[in-house]
C-alpha cells in the first residue's frame, strides 16, 4: 500500500455516501467517482454503480479492475509488478439497510478498503499470479502464448474475479479472517473498518456462506484449457445458471459475457502471438528468433545458478515464473514444422526446464505453496 497524507479531507465522500442512502442520482453517483479519482490518482474509477438489491444475497461492495484479452496474458507472464488502469464500483443497496446501520464513516473505511486493495495493493494481484505459477508447476503446464482471444478473455473473468475475492474484505466475512488494512488506519478509519465489519458479520442473514474457494473460477479456466472438449457445454450451462443468481450487475455482466464466448469458442488455442505479447516479450522473443533453443539453454542456466542462491519464496517464484514462459516459448516452437535434430533439441531443453522447475519446488522455502493450490479444489461443473 502506498503511503497517505493524513490530511486528506474525506468529508466530501461521507457526504455523497449519505446522499446516496436517500437518493441514487447519476449525478451523485457520478460525483462520488470523480471524489475516488480526486483521492487516487494512479487509476481511475470509470463509474460508480448502484445496484438495488430486493431479493438476492448480500453482496456488499464490488471493485472491479478492467482487463481485457489483449492484456491478460501480460499479467500472466510478466515478472514485474502489474497494477490496473480503470477500475468500477458497485454499492449493494443493503448496505444502506438500517438493519446494518452502517454509519458514514464505515461506509467510508470500506469504500476506502475495497478500492485500495484494487488500486494500490499489489499483494492481491501478486498472489493471484503465485498461484497461476505453481498450478503451471504442479500440472506440468503452460499457458500457450499461441492462446485464442477467446481463451485469454475467460482469463481476463478469472482474473477479476480472484483479485477482487482475495482482496475484499466481503469474501473474508464469516471465515473467521481479521480485517486489517494499514492503508485505511493512516486514513483515518481505521477503528470505522473493524466496527463496520463487526456490524456485516453480524447480520447472519445477510451472509453467503458458501465453500471459501476464492480461486474456484480461475482454477476453472485454467483446468478448462485442457479438457475444453468434456467440460464447455456443462460450464455455459452453470454459467447461465449463476447469472440469475448473484445480486451484483457488475458480475452479473461478467458471467454472461464469459458464457456467450465459451458458446462461440471451438479451441483454446488456435491464433498466432498477438502484437502486444510479442511487444511485452520482444527480448525474449527475438534472441529466441536469432538464437533459437540456445537462447533458452541460457536462460535455464542462468536459472539453475540463481536457484542454487536462492534464500526466499520470491527468489524462487521468479524463477518458477520465468521458466514458465520460457517452457511455453519451446511448446509453441515443438508445433512448428523441424528437423529431427531441432526437435530433438528443443524436447532436451524442454525437459531439462521442467526438472528445473520442480526442483524449485522442492526447496522448503515454497514447498507450502506449492501443497495448497487452486488446483485442489475445483468447481463441479
Amino acid at each position: 500500500m502506498e503511503k497517505v497524507a493524513s490530511n486528506y479531507n474525506f468529508s466530501l465522500m461521507e457526504a455523497l455516501l449519505e446522499k446516496i442512502r436517500f437518493e441514487q442520482s447519476d449525478a451523485t453517483l457520478n460525483k462520488l467517482k470523480n471524489e475516488l479519482n480526486k483521492f487516487f490518482t494512479k487509476i481511475k474509477c470509470k463509474g460508480v454503480i448502484y445496484t438495488n438489491n430486493t431479493d438476492k444475497l448480500f453482496f456488499g461492495m464490488r471493485v472491479y479492475p478492467v482487463i481485457d484479452s489483449s492484456t491478460v496474458m501480460d499479467f500472466l507472464g510478466d515478472s514485474k509488478t502489474k497494477v490496473f488502469d480503470y477500475y468500477f464500483v458497485e454499492l449493494d443497496s443493503k448496505l444502506f439497510d438500517p438493519v446494518l446501520n452502517l454509519d458514514n464513516r464505515e461506509l467510508t473505511a470500506i469504500l476506502l478498503h475495497e478500492v485500495g486493495h484494487i488500486v494500490n495493493d499489489t499483494e492481491t494481484i501478486d498472489e493471484v499470479r503465485k498461484q497461476i505459477d505453481m498450478y503451471m508447476l504442479k500440472s506440468d503446464d503452460a499457458i500457450s502464448f499461441n492462446t485464442s482471444k477467446g481463451y485469454r478473455e475467460l482469463l481476463a473473468y478469472a482474473l477479476k474475479d480472484s483479485v477482487f475475492k482475495i482482496g475484499s474484505i466481503f469474501s473474508k466475512i464469516g471465515n473467521d479472517e481479521i480485517v486489517a488494512d494499514s492503508f485505511v488506519f493512516a486514513c483515518g478509519y481505521g477503528p470505522d473498518l473493524e466496527s463496520g465489519m463487526v456490524k456485516i458479520t453480524r447480520s447472519a442473514n445477510y451472509l453467503n456462506k458458501s465453500i471459501d474457494n476464492r480461486l474456484i473460477t480461475l482454477a476453472w479456466v485454467l483446468r478448462l484449457k485442457n479438457e475444453f472438449g468434456v467440460r464447455r457445454i456443462p460450464a455455459i450451462k452453470t454459467l447461465n445458471k449463476a447469472k440469475y443468481l448473484t445480486a451484483s450487475e457488475l458480475e452479473a455482466k461478467e458471467i454472461n459475457y464469459a458464457s456467450n464466448i465459451l458458446s462461440r469458442m471451438n479451441d483454446p488455442v488456435n491464433e498466432a502471438v498477438v502484437d502486444g505479447m510479442k511487444n511485452r516479450f520482444s527480448k525474449k522473443f527475438n534472441s529466441f528468433k536469432l538464437k533459437g533453443v540456445r537462447s533458452i539453454k541460457a536462460d535455464a542456466y542462468e536459472l539453475n545458478v540463481r536457484l542454487r542462491c536462492a534464500e526466499s519464496e520470491e527468489d524462487l517464484l521468479y524463477i518458477v515464473r520465468t521458466l514458465n514462459t520460457d517452457i511455453a516459448i519451446l511448446k509453441d516452437y515443438l508445433t512448428e514444422e523441424l528437423t529431427d535434430d531441432e526437435r530433438e533439441e528443443a524436447l532436451k531443453a524442454l525437459q531439462y526446464m521442467y526438472d528445473l522447475r520442480e526442483n524449485a519446488a522442492k526447496k522448503k522455502e515454497i514447498r507450502s505453496r506449492y501443497t495448497s493450490l487452486i488446483n485442489v479444489v475445483y468447481p463441479d461443473l
